[in-house]
């Protein structure tokens, strides 16, 4: 009996020092991948959540309605929601999409000399816009009944001098919608330099997080673009994700990816969320871009240092004012007090550091932190 089950157990070793030395490409196979299905690149027909959110651009789209801004933290889908309706509106509007704001007005001319360019012969004969202040004249007369869209992205990044372009153009040209998408910032630069633009935006709408089953589908289809079936996570993997994430869309693609990674590198076709180390599952949340605004000024305070770099608490206390506080040991015990409050509703995390303990804001909270 012995003597038959040494031949099997040393087959089975081979075996693992095989997979141990699988390339990445050998690995997807053994999974049915073509590729890595959790890299960045947008595919707009994988998008999934948001409905509400959806709706209600498609219908200031079809209403007609001159400004809306999708406004959502960086890696909230913001991009990739510009794009689906791009795919899925056919031939109901004629769309341009802007990856980035032009870094001058003038740009616009370019822009659209090239979005409506002049065919030969014709082009021998006619020249495009010369400058900015034609564009107007020249929209009115291209569009006639057509109805352009203009998506421009990180409409964050947009100089005053822009802005203020995009509103003549909402005013001066009849069948035209600006969709803009950025970090909610832009509404607070909106806010202090260019309130009567503001005020032409009809809608905001709010990208926040994913759900937990809408974190669950995006996996899913992910992994059947590239050929799996879809059941490569376990139910039990795949909360640890969402609440690794927050929920947020490029987090997900991350945190999928780092585990997919360390499986191959540790020649594992099993994938498991023990390969990220030190990482304490956040509570089940849909993350709100009005959290912030619900801290007091002292989480605030804290919050903001952390979104720097992984910090002690006495490191914290260091970086804030102490002038209100009897001692610097008076500060760190406060800072310590409020880090376990943040550390209890899942806003930050705490890591084993040689001899101490930092803390460190979780994906959800980060994201919102972002600023351009």
């Amino acid at each position: 009996m012995d003597s038959e089950d040494a031949p099997e157990h040393k087959n089975n070793h081979l075996g693992q020092q095989k997979l141990e030395q699988l390339s990445p490409e050998k690995w997807f196979e053994t999974k049915r991948w073509k590729e890595n299905p959790f890299t960045f690149n947008i595919y707009p027909y994988l998008f999934v959540g948001y409905q509400e959110q959806i709706n209600r651009l498609l219908l200031m789209l079809l209403e007609k309605h001159k400004f809306v801004f999708v406004s959502g933290p960086t890696g909230s889908g913001k991009t990739t929601l510009l794009k689906w309706v791009e795919k899925m509106s056919g031939k109901a509007y004629d769309i341009l999409y802007i990856g980035k704001p032009p870094s001058k007005p003038e740009d616009f001319a370019l822009i659209f000399n090239e979005k409506f360019k002049i065919k030969w012969p014709m082009s021998m004969f006619k020249q495009g816009l010369k400058n900015i202040y034609q564009v107007p004249d020249f929209l009115n007369k291209k569009l006639k009944r057509r109805h352009l869209v203009i998506m421009i992205d990180e409409v964050h990044e947009a100089s005053v001098e822009t802005l203020e372009w995009l509103r003549v153009l909402g005013d001066q040209v009849t069948n035209i919608s600006f969709v803009l998408a950025g970090l909610p910032v832009f509404d607070d630069r909106l806010m202090d330099k260019l309130e009567t633009f503001r005020k032409r935006i009809v809608a905001k709408i709010d990208l926040a997080s994913l759900t937990k089953e809408e974190t669950e589908e995006m996996i899913r289809k992910r992994i059947k673009h590239v050929g799996g079936a879809g059941d490569e996570f376990s139910k039990e993997l795949l909360d640890f994700i969402h609440a690794r994430s927050g929920g947020f869309p490029r987090e997900i693609l991350r945190v999928c990816d780092e585990l997919v990674t360390k499986a191959i590198l540790r020649g594992e076709t099993e994938i498991k969320k023990e390969y990220i180390e030190n990482i304490e599952p956040q509570r089940e949340e849909r993350v709100s871009l009005e959290i912030l605004d619900t801290f007091t000024p002292m989480q605030r305070d804290i919050v903001e240092t952390l979104s720097q770099r992984s910090l002690s608490p006495g490191q914290i206390a260091d970086s804030l004012s102490l002038d209100k506080y009897k001692s610097r040991q008076h500060a760190v015990r406060s800072v310590n007090n409020i880090l376990k409050m943040l550390l209890a509703d899942g806003y930050v995390e705490r890591q084993q550091s040689e001899k101490t303990f930092v803390y460190a804001l979780t994906p959800k909270i980060k994201s919102l932190l972002v600023r351009a």
